[in-house]
């Protein structure tokens, strides 16, 4: 697979998803991405991590939403976005507004079941 093909981080939208945000590490001739989406069906949020050499596109493998990790726990995962994060080349308020942001759609998602 290649950029444009079918996977969850080209075409978000053929899976059902949208895209929330990702973080992406400044790296030569490599990528590190974080990635989150959101389902739109019923607002369940997904992420994924993925890296490698810049020869391949990020998420080339995965090619369904049963290759991302759903969170059910944002206090988790806001735990592991900052461990992902802790090199320099991750800005410290990209993390924190893509943190902002997952808390208030998971709240949001609360709100609406009650």
């Amino acid at each position: 697979m290649g950029y444009g093909d079918d996977d969850v981080y080209c075409s978000p939208e053929k899976f059902g998803l949208t895209s929330v945000g990702e973080l992406s590490a400044d790296l030569y001739y490599e990528f590190s991405v974080l990635a989150v989406w959101q389902r739109a069906e019923d607002g369940v949020l997904f992420w994924a991590t993925d890296s490698g050499c810049s020869c391949p596109s990020p998420f080339e493998n995965h090619g369904s939403v049963n290759d991302l990790q759903r969170i059910d726990d944002v206090t988790a995962f806001v735990r592991e976005v900052r461990s992902w994060a802790t090199g320099e080349e991750i800005q410290r308020d990209d993390v924190e507004r893509l943190v902002r942001k997952v808390r208030r759609l998971a709240k949001k998602i609360v709100e609406t079941a009650a």
